[in-house]
C-alpha cells in the first residue's frame, strides 16, 4: 500500500509540475540535451517542460523531468530520503512491477516513468510502466544542473483515442540527459 501511495504522489507531482510555459526558455539546446531511442528510432525532445526537485518536510524528496516533442511527452521521476543539499544522491533508481523470484517479495520502486501522446492539444496516456531505471550521474546543487541516463518499458493498458495507433509495447533505451537546469521547490 505504501508503494502505491508513494507512486501516486509522484504521479500527482509530475502532473502538477509538468505544466509548460509558452516561451522558448525551455527549448533544448547545445548546453542542455536529452536523447533516447524509442521503439528503435532515435528521439530528441524539442522542449524541456520542467526539471524539478521537490522537498516536502516529512516525506521523501522527488526529482522529476518532463520533456516533449510535437507528438510525445516523457515524464521521468525518482524519489529518495531528503538530503541537506538541494540534490539527489548519485545512484540508480528503479521501477519494478514484478515480484523478485529469489526473495519472493515485491520489489520496492523508487522511480516512475510515464509516456503520453500529444494529439490535437490533448494528452493521452495509454501505456503502463512495467520496468525502468533512471541513473543520476552528476548533480551540482550550486549550479542546479543534473546529468544522467534512463530507460524504461511500458505496455499498452487500453486505447483512449482513435487518431493514431499506438504500439503494444513502448520501450525507451539509451536515454541520456546532460546539464539540465533544475528548480528546487521547498514546502
Amino acid at each position: 500500500m505504501k508503494k502505491i501511495l508513494s507512486l501516486g504522489f509522484i504521479f500527482l507531482t509530475i502532473l502538477f509540475t509538468g505544466c509548460s510555459s509558452d516561451n522558448d526558455d525551455n527549448a533544448v539546446d547545445n548546453e542542455n540535451s536529452v536523447s533516447a531511442v524509442i521503439n528503435g528510432a532515435d528521439w530528441k525532445p524539442t522542449k524541456i517542460n520542467s526539471v524539478t526537485l521537490i522537498k516536502v518536510p516529512g516525506m521523501n524528496q522527488r526529482f522529476d523531468i518532463n520533456i516533449q516533442d510535437d507528438s510525445k511527452m516523457l515524464m521521468l521521476a525518482c524519489e529518495n530520503a531528503t538530503t541537506a543539499e538541494d540534490a539527489m544522491p548519485l545512484k540508480e533508481y528503479n521501477f519494478y512491477e514484478e515480484i523478485d523470484e529469489e526473495d519472493k517479495k515485491l520489489q520496492v520502486s523508487d522511480a516512475l516513468f510515464i509516456n503520453s501522446y500529444l494529439i490535437d492539444g490533448n494528452t493521452y496516456t495509454e501505456h503502463i510502466p512495467v520496468s525502468g531505471k533512471i541513473t543520476i550521474t552528476a548533480m551540482d546543487p550550486n549550479k542546479k544542473t543534473v546529468s544522467g541516463t534512463f530507460s524504461f518499458k511500458a505496455v499498452k493498458g487500453g486505447v483512449l483515442q482513435t487518431k493514431i495507433v499506438t504500439p503494444e509495447v513502448f520501450e525507451v533505451k539509451n536515454g541520456v540527459f546532460t546539464n539540465l537546469s533544475y528548480t528546487v521547490y521547498k514546502q
